[in-house]
């Protein structure tokens, strides 16, 4: 039982201290920004590196299918695409959640 929870804390923490590193060193080219700037910048991409990994923990099985995996590298997909093109939290986040939303209704898994 300690095991599991000492592994439960050591991934809390990476995930929300990995992105932290991650944008941090991007911040860190960008000159003349105090260190509370920074922080509070790389909130945005360890809060959605928690959401993410709380959401996909119950989504994937050991034997996956692919109505299960699709959905979700869609969503990281358009996230990636999102940021990587809007240069926003937000609209990464709405990218995220619209690819997400697409891959459902293309495989057929929402109802309608």
């Amino acid at each position: 039982m300690f095991w599991v929870i000492a592994l439960c804390g050591a991934g809390t923490l990476l995930i929300r201290l990995l992105p932290m590193i991650w944008q941090d060193k991007g911040i860190r080219k960008a000159a003349g920004q105090g260190g509370l700037r920074r922080a509070l910048d790389a909130i945005g991409p360890s809060a959605i590196v928690a959401l993410l990994a709380v959401s996909f923990w119950g989504m994937i099985a050991p034997q996956a299918s692919l109505q299960a995996v699709a959905p979700i590298v869609a969503g990281l997909a358009g996230v990636w695409l999102g940021k990587r093109l809007l240069h926003t939290i937000a609209w990464a986040t709405l990218a995220g959640v619209a690819a997400y939303g697409l891959s459902l209704w293309a495989l057929g898994a929402v109802a309608v």
